[in-house]
């Protein structure tokens, strides 16, 4: 009997000792703190009482912590840049951890969405946020992500400001000729052409006239109907633009009289394009490699 006893007591030490303090939620006031100070954020009511005042942000980076004060300043500066920004409502996840340490941190995964003023592009970046609470104030805070596309886009905006009047308008004509070249709009292209515009591919004259271009533009649309090109890097100087592009679609209409192989292409290449003194596009001079996209189709070229 005395053993069986010392059996249950040694039974219920060891519960006791495996339930502990919870170790992982997804629900707590910390979280709900992280709630509101997104939502904080998101209205731009920024407010510092939910920070100790010994508080650390860190934002991509290990260097340079921000106090409470700071963060709000910061917050306040960028929000100069864009248009509207928020954390979207969709696909937010929270949770609360208890480290081995005995230390409590709320993570949370977050869509943030911006539409800069400058260029009126919209942007979306998941962020990864994580958040350190003592007695219920955040003492911790560190923020993750990729802002490469932002960075990318403000170097275009600052390079837009600082060219010349005929800089501006050559790099409004590229603008204009990658979209018609994207919605195959024929007319936007011939408008930004001389009437003898020529299009050389490798060297080989295809194109004399826009008319001739236009019918460039329908064999790769009608073989690829979400035909896209995307410009990779320009370089202007002096009345020619220097260029590196992708291109990408899906083959379901005839190519080169193959038939449709419902494959993906992906293709680069490099032009030079050549304006008047009207901001006319004159010439194209293209040069890439055609065995890319047939071998990607898996047909052989005639």
């Amino acid at each position: 009997m005395k053993k069986f006893s010392v059996l249950i007591l040694a039974a219920i030490l060891l519960a006791a000792c495996q339930q502990g303090p919870e170790r992982y939620t997804q629900n707590s006031p910390e979280i709900d703190t992280v709630k509101k100070l997104i939502a904080n954020y998101n209205s731009k009511t920024y407010d510092t009482s939910m920070y100790a005042d010994t508080s650390k942000t860190l934002y991509n980076t290990k260097e340079n912590p921000m106090s409470p004060a700071e963060t709000i300043a910061y917050h306040q500066e960028t929000d100069k840049t864009y248009k509207s920004r928020s954390f979207l409502d969709k696909d937010q996840e929270y949770e609360m951890v208890l480290t081995d340490d005995g230390n409590t941190w709320v993570n949370c995964w977050l869509y943030w969405q911006g539409t800069l003023a400058a260029n009126n592009q919209q942007y979306s970046i998941p962020i990864h946020l994580t958040y350190q609470f003592v007695d219920g104030k955040i003492v911790e805070e560190v923020g993750h992500w990729d802002p490469s596309a932002l960075v990318l886009a403000m170097q275009e905006i600052e390079k837009m400001n600082t060219m010349s009047v005929d800089e501006k308008a050559i790099h409004s004509a590229i603008t204009n000729i990658t979209k018609a070249w994207n919605t195959n709009d024929k007319e936007m292209m011939a408008s930004g052409m001389t009437s003898n515009f020529t299009r050389t591919e490798n060297g080989n004259t295809i194109a004399k006239n826009p008319k001739d271009y236009a019918g460039f533009m329908d064999i790769y649309h009608g073989a690829f109907p979400d035909f896209t090109v995307k410009i990779d890097k320009t370089f202007i100087s002096g009345n020619k633009v220097y260029m590196n592009w992708t291109c990408t679609g899906t083959n379901t209409g005839s190519f080169m009289e193959n038939q449709p192989t419902n494959k993906k292409i992906k293709t680069q290449g490099f032009s030079v394009w050549t304006f008047n003194k009207e901001g006319k596009a004159i010439q194209e001079d293209a040069f890439y490699d055609n065995l890319v996209v047939y071998t990607q189709l898996g047909i052989t070229p005639k």
